[in-house]
């Protein structure tokens, strides 16, 4: 059986939409299968504190001394990037989907909206709702 291999996205698009859509095209040339990206803002996954718990202080960390709402601001996939995204996978015969990082009525059909195929969406659903599974069970992710 063939793998299936999955190229992620993250913050390495730097914030650029052009970059993030050479991305697409240099891992459909590789043959990947997938692409995902990651949907979250900085807001979604912690807060903006100056509290020492919040910042990075790895001395060897290329972010030591940002805190970790600087780190994921600059990091995440602005949400009207995810069509464009979608659609050159489409495009190019790769299935997009996202890892959403937080549990919201209107994620999933905001990811639908943007253009996911139905494998990826699939994929995306069931993150999402094994990520309400563990907040329900008290973890939190």
């Amino acid at each position: 059986m063939k793998p299936f291999i999955i190229a992620e996205m993250s913050g390495n698009h730097n914030h650029s939409l052009e970059l993030a859509l050479e991305i697409v095209e240099q891992a459909a040339a590789v043959g990947v299968d997938a692409l995902k990206i990651q949907t979250y803002t900085a807001d979604t996954l912690t807060l903006n504190c100056n509290n020492e718990d919040f910042f990075i202080s790895d001395k060897n960390s290329l972010w030591k001394g940002e805190t970790l709402y600087e780190l994921y601001k600059k990091a995440y996939t602005p949400w009207e990037w995810h069509k464009p995204i979608f659609d050159r996978c489409k495009e190019l015969g790769v299935i997009g989907f996202s890892t959403p990082f937080f549990t919201e009525e209107r994620l999933l059909p905001y990811l639908y909206n943007s253009g996911i195929d139905s494998l990826g969406a699939l994929i995306c659903a069931a993150l999402y709702y094994g990520c309400m599974r563990q907040e329900g069970d008290g973890v939190r992710t």
